[in-house]
């Protein structure tokens, strides 16, 4: 069997100790480009098994599929389409978080309005 890696990058943010030496979440969020590699467990006609470990000395992770020939994979022949692969999936995610943040400013926006008439109707049957 051939030794064919495959990659994938990830953005990974690790905890840190305090003072007693306990695991928490970091103060300033900075992550950390990861580059895993994994490797072929079996080729297809259509694609790959690839995962963890090596199956020739019997240490390995459960197998993941990988098309051949979709433009969207898991994880890449090389590290610059894992590379390039990084990037195009976190500028989908920042523009889908931005979305959602969107909404929860305007559905707050309209909390708050719909309070301040609730709070005004409360004081005015509170006045009477």
């Amino acid at each position: 069997m051939t030794d064919m890696k495959f990659y994938r990058y990830e953005a990974v943010v690790y905890a840190e100790l305090d003072r007693d030496g306990e695991f928490c979440s970091p103060s300033i969020r900075i992550p950390k480009i990861e580059l895993t590699t994994l490797n072929l467990h079996k080729e297809t006609p259509k694609g790959y098994w690839i995962g963890y470990g090596h199956p020739d000395n019997g240490l390995q992770s459960h197998s993941r599929w990988v098309s051949k020939t979709a433009k969207k994979r898991y994880a890449y022949p090389t590290k610059e389409e894992a590379l390039f692969n990084y990037i195009k999936r976190t500028e989908k995610r920042i523009k889908i978080l931005k979305g959602q943040l969107k909404e929860c400013e305007y559905g707050l926006m309209n909390a708050n309005a719909m309070n301040k008439i609730l709070l005004n109707k409360s004081l005015e049957l509170d006045n009477k």
